[in-house]
């Protein structure tokens, strides 16, 4: 069997499949109003960001990236997991040794051979040109977690690192993002070639002009209704997403053109986190916690081998409001904190959870259930019948006796889903096929709205967007140069609605407040001049690629407009109602 596999991963590179792609044919020339690029990139996040680098370093420069969010990061900046990595420099300093063959191999078996080994075997072989070009960047993903997962050296989470060195490599190479600007339709002429997107942003709609399309849109964790249409109706009241944007956008645009979709249903979930943010696991579920609903009653067994459990997962979203509250006791959490050698996600969760302010803590069981809002009668019997209540877990009862004594611990508990792992089908070159096996001429994909690299489980970390985005542009130069070759930028002005300065009616002067975002506390400094707001200095402690959207969208449009009750940034709502709760705290309104 291992014999076979080298030999798929072998005729994959000797093809040269991951390289470039070849077409036929001229690109006409054009006397269109409309921009005119050589590739639109749909999506900023980790896939897009890496596609828009590689593209400006193979010298395309008539580019642009479309973000539909107010901040580039997307659910990339919600990635613990680095990248499965078997060959680097880092590998070989800590005399570590692994075969591509074999991470394909685990690709293969983790995805339980839903996915394809040609795209498998291509995430195994690229991955270690991606760690060395994050190096040249200056960015170090030196430290090793298991067997092969490269994290960075110093420590910043993964998704964080990639988003935010690919997005000073943007600015350094001059690629344009614009932000709060969504395409709605992917556009193609009369022989189903790639012609054009269709754009729309706060003043209304317009065309882009374009030889290649890169989807980098993500999946669809956002979209209920997709979701539940795609063989999961139980999961349609879930509730909580990596990201807002992840509406599977690019998906419902390829289909226009025909392109093939595979493994739709399947979902990756988490079946119990804090509602604040995707990523925070309980981590000490499996140490003797206890699940109790709205009305103070234990449901299931909490133990789970896996995080994305869908029997926990179905039962929690029965429960009132699809939340439990996840009970512990002083016992139990230091316990789990005298653990000297923690894992480190399981670390990191804890102290997110606990840094929250979301953990309600109380003396006895009765201040607990009052505090919980829970009946206190119903859940001093659930404690009182861990033993024999028969729902089973062997550390509830094992931790049964402990429960006679506090402090108490409860943290409001959800289902979400971390990933959707179906998408389109494409090539090795990151061409979409259609059902028929043929390219969409001009259409790309990478990341996570692929369908067909990850199988049943995501297990190959950043590596498919950070790869497939690569490759993706790579081919899609490619492309275009068989087409006629690449095209000087040539700038068309759009009109834009015009507004007169806003005059703002505030106490002169520099004041303080403060406000509560998604990680803890938000300060802020205003300063006032001549009754206009001039400058909002922030101090907090959010997720930098979230927070971006915030200071770069949010905070600038309040002293523009003067206008403290403007809209939030989406997919940063509770960093701006923090930031705009501490500003009006400030100003006194």
């Amino acid at each position: 069997m291992k014999k076979f596999r080298a030999a798929v991963l072998s005729l994959v590179l000797s093809m040269g499949l991951v390289g470039c792609s070849s077409s036929t044919g001229s690109t006409a020339g054009t006397t269109s109003a409309n921009e005119q690029y050589d590739i639109v990139i749909v999506g900023a996040g980790g896939a897009g960001l890496s596609a828009a680098v590689e593209a400006s370093e193979k010298g395309a420069k008539n580019i642009v990236v479309l973000e539909k969010m107010s901040f580039a990061g997307g659910s990339t900046t919600m990635a613990f997991g680095g990248f499965n990595c078997t060959n680097s420099r880092f590998m070989d300093e800590q005399g570590r040794e692994e075969n591509p063959v074999d991470l394909a191999a685990r690709i293969m078996k983790n995805g339980k051979n839903l996915n394809d080994v040609r795209m498998a075997a291509v995430v195994a072989e690229e991955t270690p040109s991606v760690i060395e070009w994050l190096d040249g960047f200056g960015s170090e993903w030196g430290k090793i977690r298991y067997a092969d997962l490269h994290c960075p050296t110093d420590g910043t989470i993964p998704g964080v690192e990639l988003v935010k060195v690919l997005k000073e490599q943007c600015e350094k190479n001059g690629v344009e993002i614009r932000y709060n600007t969504k395409a709605v339709d992917v556009l193609a002429d009369k022989d189903g070639r790639i012609n054009g997107v269709t754009v729309e942003d706060k003043n209304g709609q317009y065309t882009i002009d374009t030889s290649a399309v890169i989807l980098a849109t993500g999946g669809f964790e956002t979209n209920p209704e997709m979701i539940a249409e795609y063989g999961n109706e139980s999961l349609k009241n879930i509730h909580l997403a990596p990201s807002q944007g992840n509406m599977g956008d690019g998906i419902t645009m390829a289909l226009k053109h025909g392109a093939a979709l595979t493994n739709m249903d399947l979902i990756q979930l988490s079946c119990a986190v804090a509602p604040f943010s995707i990523q925070m696991q309980l981590p000490i579920k499996n140490a003797g916690v206890i699940f109790v609903n709205k009305e103070g009653k234990r449901f299931t067994n909490e133990f789970s081998e896996a995080s994305s459990d869908r029997r926990i997962t179905d039962d929690i979203l029965k429960q009132t409001d699809a939340e439990c509250y996840g009970v512990y006791n002083e016992a139990i959490y230091k316990e789990f904190m005298a653990i000297e050698e923690k894992d480190f996600f399981d670390e990191y969760r804890m102290t997110g959870i606990d840094n929250s302010g979301t953990v309600i803590k109380a003396d006895t069981i009765e201040e607990l259930a009052k505090k919980m809002e829970v009946p206190a009668d119903e859940l001093a019997k659930t404690i009182a019948n861990l033993k024999t209540d028969g729902i089973g877990n062997e550390a509830v009862v094992e931790k049964a006796k402990t429960y006679a004594e506090g402090p108490y611990y409860a943290v409001v508990l959800t289902p979400g889903v971390m990933d959707t792992l179906g998408g389109v089908v494409a090539d090795t070159t990151a061409r979409v096929l259609k059902e028929d096996g043929t390219p969409i001429a001009g259409l790309y994909a990478a990341g996570e709205v692929i369908g067909n690299t990850q199988g049943a489980y995501y297990s190959v970390g950043l590596g498919e967007a950070a790869v497939f985005g690569r490759v993706a542009a790579r081919n899609a130069i490619q492309y275009i140069n068989d087409r006629g070759g690449l095209r000087e930028h040539v700038e068309v002005k759009r009109d834009e609605a015009k507004t007169e300065a806003a005059k703002g009616e505030f106490k002169d002067g520099t004041f303080t407040g403060e406000g509560k975002g998604n990680n803890g506390p938000i300060t802020v400094e205003v300063t006032v001049k001549d009754g206009n707001i001039t400058d909002i200095n922030v101090t907090c402690e959010e997720t930098p690629n979230i927070y971006a959207g915030v200071e770069e969208q949010f905070i600038p449009e309040i002293i523009k407009t003067q206008n403290l009750d403007i809209d939030a940034v989406t997919g940063a709502t509770n960093s701006s109602e923090g930031v705009r709760t501490a500003v009006k705290a400030a100003l006194g309104k």
